[in-house]
Formats: C-alpha cells, sequence, structure tokens
C-alpha cells in the first residue's frame, strides 16, 4: 500500500488531527505567557493544551498502526488468501495424504521421479478407485533413460535401476486397468505435483537435496497458484509419451 495514497484517503483525518494538535499548542503557549498574571487559570490551559497534544500523538500512532495492520492484510490476501496456500509443512509424507486418497471420487494427478512411497502406501486403494468408471489416474514419470532421472537418483541415495524397476512395478500392477494411464516424459522436474480431487500438494526439487526432506504447499482448487501448476502438469502430460 502507498503512504501517500493512504494519507490522502484520510486527509479528512489527519487535518482534524493537526487542528487538535495546533489547539493544545496554542493553549500551552497562552498559558506560560500568563502564568505570572492568573496562575490558576494558566495551569488549566497548559493542562488542556498537554491532553490535546497527548491525544494527537495518540491519534497519530493508530493511523500508523492502521496502515502497518492494513499492509499486513495486503500481504496476507496476496501471499496466502489469492493464492489459495492452505498450508505449508517442512516434508513430504504427510498424513493427510490418507483420507483424501481414501475419499477420492474423481481424479488423481501425481508426478515424480519413482514414486515408491506413493505406491506402497496408495496401491491397494488407488486399484479399488480406479475401478469405477468415474474415477481418473494420471501417473507422470520422469524417463530412467535421462540425464535428469539419473541425477535424481544419485541425490536421492538411490540406483537408477530401482526407478526403472518402481516404473514396471507401477505398469504391472496397474496393466489391467483401464483408468489408471501412465506415462513418461524425457525432462527434469521443476516441482512435485500431487493433486487429489479439488486439493494439490506440490513442492520443489531442490540441488542435492533428497525429496522426503523437501518442503510441501498445500493449495486449493479455484485460485491462481493451483491453476498454474495444473496448467503445468496438463503441459508435460500432453508432451509425455504413454507406455
Amino acid at each position: 500500500m502507498n503512504v501517500t495514497r493512504y494519507l490522502l484517503n484520510n486527509k479528512a483525518y489527519i487535518l482534524t488531527n493537526i487542528i487538535i494538535l495546533g489547539i493544545g499548542y496554542y493553549l500551552i503557549s497562552i498559558g506560560f505567557c500568563t502564568s505570572k498574571e492568573d496562575p490558576q487559570v494558566s495551569n488549566i490551559k497548559i493542562s488542556i493544551g498537554t491532553s490535546l497534544i497527548a491525544t494527537g500523538i495518540v491519534v497519530a500512532l493508530d493511523l500508523w498502526r492502521k496502515f502497518n495492520v492494513k499492509k499486513i492484510n495486503q500481504k496476507m490476501n496476496n501471499i496466502i488468501i489469492d493464492s489459495g496456500i492452505q498450508w505449508v509443512s517442512k516434508k513430504r509424507d504427510l498424513d493427510r495424504y490418507d483420507k483424501l486418497v481414501n475419499n477420492l471420487e474423481n481424479s488423481l494427478d501425481i508426478c515424480g521421479y519413482s514414486l515408491s512411497g506413493f505406491f506402497e502406501s496408495f496401491s491397494e486403494i488407488i486399484k479399488k478407485k480406479a475401478a469405477k468408471s468415474t474415477v481418473k489416474i494420471r501417473v507422470l514419470f520422469v524417463d530412467t533413460e535421462s540425464d535428469a532421472a539419473i541425477k535424481r537418483a544419485k541425490i536421492e541415495g538411490k540406483s537408477i535401476v530401482l526407478f526403472r524397476e518402481k516404473i514396471d512395478t507401477f505398469k504391472t500392477f496397474y496393466s489391467k486397468v483401464e483408468n489408471v494411464e501412465i506415462r513418461i516424459i524425457d525432462m527434469p522436474l521443476s516441482s512435485m505435483i500431487y493433486r487429489i480431487d479439488d486439493v494439490m500438494f506440490i513442492g520443489p526439487h531442490f540441488y542435492k537435496k533428497q525429496s522426503k526432506s523437501t518442503l510441501t504447499i498445500e493449495l486449493s482448487k479455484g485460485q491462481w497458484l493451483f491453476n498454474e501448476y495444473q496448467e503445468e502438469f496438463d503441459r508435460m502430460w500432453s508432451d509425455a509419451k504413454p507406455i
């Protein structure tokens, strides 16, 4: 929020405060000037003037406080509310996934290098959910022949062979499930994208840091950040090869 604009929007409030401060200063000045002629009246004027100046200072401080509160609210609206951020966690493995996957009704999108944790936790429930014609599952892997996958395997402290085995496991396990589609893309992932119906989880793939110890952000549908990442997943999906 611009300070000048804020002051202009509150000019009547500020003008009133200036008048109060001016009257207070005037009374104090008169009080000191007439202190010898009528000490009692002089003290009254000084007291009233001092009170008015104190009030003016309080009003000015309150105006500044309101300005800072508006700035904070503006930042919160931009960073949290408008973007759709619901929660930020310091790790990837969240208990929140369990309830959402168990209540899956429409669709699930996920991308990764091996997705071993996802498979170990939800392979059976995903298979049951995908048996319903209304549920669509899209799983996107990075090509294990690519430099990106080889480098990520090294960062994760795993063999690229393990990544290949995980993809083969996915293919075999879901081979007869029509509503689970698996694709491979030859490019590094900038982020984890994991959407369960109307809730999405994202998180960066940091350089030389394992994914499981990397932050995760929860997003709600309908806000711009959710839409950005959904579009990112859809772009990758359209360029990926079915397997």
